[in-house]
């Protein structure tokens, strides 16, 4: 449905285009969480509900 939306005749046109857009998605959420981290270093095992101060 969505491929005929957009024009593709082809299901493979559109499962490449989705794939992509999943990589974009991918790659944005690594570089957010990347960036995050380098400002609150986490020492291992301090994190979680039951980490103390």
């Amino acid at each position: 449905m969505v491929g005929r939306l957009l024009g593709h005749s082809e299901v493979e046109t559109t499962a490449r285009f989705a794939r992509l857009a999943e990589d974009s998605v991918r790659d944005a959420a690594i570089r957010v969480s990347d960036s995050i981290a380098s400002g609150f270093p986490v020492e291992s095992g301090s994190v979680g509900p039951d980490a103390t101060d």
